[in-house]
């Protein structure tokens, strides 16, 4: 899927490094990208605008920055992609994705004091192997799917001990891994790291619910 990044450029001195940030992301979840962010200065405001909906007109789809609304350019280029059906995607529809990277980042971590225990092992070494499996599905994620499916369907391929593993290994205390990355932010000066961070906190909550009806079923049979 070719995606188009949309946000606020004029005015904010750091938009390369935001532009780049989110073109990184969306890169690693398979989708094809184009960052505006990347064309060279001197050209004319309207000259840009030209060249950003030419190369709109040959995406899929939209990403709107969390910023788009402060920007008139943002603004017409939503406008334009919403008149040639294209998909609008903003931090919402890769909010499992994220937050399933954070969390494999905080288990890694986690895990790297537990493999020179002879006692858990064993243990770390199997949540290692699904959180590493887990990391690289994500980047394969059938694209014309929504997350929530996509994550199901990686679940429903697990037999019952890895479903167990991920259950109650991988997620169920995620989001206090995830509040204590948040805790270690908030003295930063990182305003859109702390954003992120709160927004998978909340996301880690949304896949324990979602995993809940599923672990119950497991556990019955």
């Amino acid at each position: 899927m070719k995606v188009y990044l949309s946000g606020k450029i004029t005015g904010d001195s750091d938009y390369r490094k935001k532009f780049e940030a989110v073109q990184n992301e969306l890169t690693s979840y398979g989708y094809v990208v184009f960052n505006p962010a990347v064309l060279p200065d001197g050209f004319e405001y309207e000259d840009y605008m030209s060249l950003d909906l030419l190369i709109l007109s040959r995406c899929d789809a939209i990403y709107l920055l969390r910023d788009w609304k402060n920007s008139p350019g943002a603004k017409r280029e939503l406008e334009e992609a919403k008149r040639l059906g294209l998909q609008i995607l903003d931090e919402e529809a890769i909010k499992i994705r994220r937050t399933l990277n954070q969390i494999c980042e905080d288990t890694v971590s986690l895990l790297e004091g537990q493999m020179d225990c002879e006692e858990n092992n064993l243990w770390a070494k199997d949540l290692k192997l699904l959180t590493n499996e887990i990391q690289s599905r994500l980047r394969l994620f059938d694209l014309s799917k929504d997350e929530e499916t996509n994550l199901l369907e990686i679940y429903n391929s697990f037999d019952a001990d890895k479903k167990k593993l991920f259950y109650e290994d991988f997620i169920s205390d995620s989001d206090k891994l995830i509040e204590y990355d948040l805790m270690e932010k908030m003295e930063g000066d990182d305003f859109e790291e702390k954003i992120r961070l709160s927004q998978v906190y909340k996301a880690s909550a949304d896949i324990m619910a979602l995993f809940e009806p599923q672990n119950a079923a497991l556990q019955s049979a």
